[in-house]
């Protein structure tokens, strides 16, 4: 085994417990038959990824035995499917400058599976590779959580004081520097992003408030759209309380995309836009809900 690989598995020490028992072959193998550079391109990303607030880039390796993995393991109940490529048609289009993608939470596993879901759509509209995901700091506190962190592109943020479950809070300023940070990076270098603005993994399935200061990132100053996407069953792939994979049956319905102009001015100028703003999308999660768990938007 080369020096690479060795390293790899090394670094993920444990990883086979994460995945169903028939799986573990199929990846061993898998990353047998991969060229040395691969696994080195992962390396050198990985060792870099979440050290500081903002963008990191994914791994074309890492997304390869993704693929691999939860094309196994899931099985996809898609609506709205329309809706999303109408969407990356006028990004692709240059009609939009961004596309952002808000939707619940109820797994770590939940950015991965919309990853895998609509990769092929990504890819016809010549987007593959392009698709962000704003996540917190626990999200890279695990070497295998970090390694799946990796099948896209990642915004680390510093998550609010209270929602965020990190053993100490993180000052007003760190989080303001964070924010301004992705912010920044959003702008220059993310042309779609995926982010969960609840800010935090349900433990019922039900809808929690979306957060007003997500906001800041959706609303950049720029042509952006913005769409409102339900996901159902990350919690039967990859439950809160566990870290192993199951195979899992998931729905997801995508909704219609809006741009961020026309929702403020439906809204209006008032003391609470940002929070109504946030109200808006959250309802239009929620409309793509069953009834009971659209929680707070109900």
């Amino acid at each position: 085994m080369s020096e690479e690989k060795e390293l790899l598995y090394k670094i993920l020490e444990g990883w086979e417990d994460a995945l169903p028992a028939d799986l573990v072959p199929v990846v061993k193998n898998f990353v047998d038959l991969q060229p040395d550079s691969a696994v080195a391109e992962f390396l050198k990303k990985y060792d870099v990824a979440g050290e500081d607030w903002g963008y990191s880039e994914g791994s074309e390796f890492v997304r390869s035995i993704m693929k691999k993995v939860l094309d196994i393991m899931l099985k996809f109940d898609i609506t709205g499917t329309e809706n999303l490529d109408a969407a990356l048609k006028l990004l692709a289009e240059g009609k939009a400058d961004r596309l952002v993608f808000v939707a619940n939470h109820v797994s770590y596993a939940d950015a991965n599976i919309f990853a895998s879901a609509f990769d092929e759509n990504f890819a016809k509209a010549g987007l593959a590779g392009k698709l962000a995901v704003i996540a917190g700091p626990k999200v890279f506190s695990h070497p295998v959580r970090k390694f799946a962190s990796m099948h896209f592109d990642s915004l680390l943020i510093a998550q609010s004081q209270t929602v965020a479950s990190v053993p100490v809070a993180y000052p007003i300023r760190v989080i303001a520097r964070a924010a301004a940070k992705v912010a920044e990076d959003i702008k220059a270098r993310v042309k779609m992003f995926l982010v969960f603005p609840e800010g935090k993994r349900s433990r019922d399935g039900k809808m929690d408030h979306f957060l007003a200061g997500v906001y800041r990132m959706i609303d950049t100053g720029e042509n952006v759209l913005v769409q409102p996407v339900s996901i159902l069953g990350g919690e039967k792939m990859l439950p809160i309380s566990q870290g192993k994979l199951h195979p899992a049956e998931i729905r997801i319905n995508v909704g219609e995309a809006e741009y961020v102009d026309d929702i403020v001015k439906e809204i209006g100028e008032t003391q609470g836009q940002k929070q109504a703003f946030m109200d808006h999308l959250g309802k239009k999660v929620a409309s793509l809900h069953p009834e009971e768990l659209r929680g707070v938007y109900e």
